[in-house]
């Protein structure tokens, strides 16, 4: 959808600032060829404007653009939702919910009910398909030299697979042991290699 593209907190805030913005956006996300009925699959819709409703002609079902999403069921606003998904989404090293929490003005509760649900749906993301062809796989070290206002780190290990002219994965490692990096390997590459490169 064109207008997620390059989503960043202000344009997230002025496109999705109230709840009717919200349900268009997820309306064309769900059903970007038309409302279709998720119990008979049947394009022929009614909607029910006051209660912000479908009405399937063919079966009678009645569902919500929320229906079946990590949304139904809640009385949090859309807008704090999509700010949440969008914060969590953008925090490298996660979101805390106390943090969550003071950025949404929420209670604890919802703020720790917002990050499991949310990482809940992320974990239920059909995954990326294996990597083929000529693949080339090494690991690298980060971490940031030692500063007087920051103390010495361990590094993180990174390991790399990349599909020649296609897909680059990076994956954090506990180790570099023959096990550990074998383990990453086949879950991202399929039977389909013809070469696997690694020094």
């Amino acid at each position: 959808m064109d207008s997620l593209k390059n989503m960043d907190l202000m344009k997230l805030m002025e496109e999705c600032d109230t709840q009717d913005e919200c349900r268009k956006i997820l309306e064309e996300l769900r059903w970007p060829d038309g409302v279709r009925c998720p119990s008979c699959k049947s394009y022929k819709i009614s909607r029910i404007l006051k209660r912000f409703q479908y009405d399937c002609d063919s079966c009678r079902y009645q569902f919500s653009v929320t229906a079946g999403t990590i949304f139904h069921d809640s009385h949090l606003p859309l807008p704090k939702w999509f700010a949440a998904v969008y914060l969590m989404c953008e925090s490298k090293k996660g979101i805390p919910a106390l943090q969550l929490k003071r950025n949404l003005h929420t209670g604890y509760n919802t703020a720790w009910y917002l990050c499991h649900r949310i990482r809940k749906a992320m974990q239920e993301v059909e995954p990326r398909p294996l990597l083929g062809g000529k693949v080339e796989v090494d690991e690298t070290y980060i971490g940031g030299k030692p500063r007087r206002w920051r103390p010495v780190q361990k590094k993180q290990i990174v390991i790399g697979i990349r599909q020649r002219n296609g897909d680059l994965r990076l994956i954090r490692a506990n180790n570099t042991k023959a096990k550990t990096v074998r383990e990453i390997v086949n879950a991202n590459i399929g039977g389909h290699v013809e070469v696997v490169l690694t020094d």
